[in-house]
């Protein structure tokens, strides 16, 4: 059962919560919604592993900005759930406290987050920035002025995949399925 599978991975997410200062809820809900706890999961991207790590743009940012490596993910390394786990809180980390860091409201940057895991801070950006720009500063200048609920509607609104809208909602709404036992 998935109860089942999650339960093996919820140390793994513990550990990088305390690491990488995001809350193991998100990253349980990630990996639910990313791939279901299999930690053989490969998409269509393609994306690998447990929370389904693009070796290219997720694993190269990974790579480059905490393991001082200017080169894209192995995917056989993605394969590995402990390292799958390490990588994807690490990026959610980039997100939340680099790319996102001008974003003031902590739930605001929370959906902004979940979005950028999804899509790209970029394409997040463009939601907000009237010109289509994909500066995040910018952007984070508008989502300062709005209430997080405003920030959750304009991301369901204007995003420009439904992928990631759906996307959005489901890890949203899985992160309190986590929160009693982390």
């Amino acid at each position: 059962s998935l109860q089942k599978r999650a339960s093996k991975y919820v140390s793994f997410a513990q550990k990088e919560s305390e690491f990488n200062d995001i809350p193991a809820p998100l990253i349980m809900a990630i990996m639910h919604s990313e791939s279901a706890f299999n930690p053989k999961a490969k998409s269509a991207v393609p994306a690998y592993g447990l929370m389904q790590i693009v070796p290219r743009t997720a694993g190269h940012d990974v790579n480059k900005l905490v393991r001082n490596i200017d080169k894209p993910m192995q995917v056989e390394a993605l394969y590995v759930p402990q390292i799958n786990v390490e990588t994807g809180s690490a990026y959610l980390n980039i997100l939340d406290k680099r790319y996102l860091k001008a974003i003031s409201d902590d739930q605001s940057r929370l959906y902004c987050t979940i979005a950028s895991y999804n899509t790209g801070a970029g394409n997040v950006a463009r939601v907000f920035n009237k010109d289509g720009s994909r500066n995040i500063n910018k952007a984070a200048k508008v989502i300062n002025q709005l209430s997080p609920d405003e920030v959750y509607q304009q991301l369901l609104a204007r995003l420009p995949y439904d992928e990631t809208k759906h996307y959005l909602e489901r890890v949203n709404s899985r992160i309190s399925l986590y929160q009693p036992n982390l």
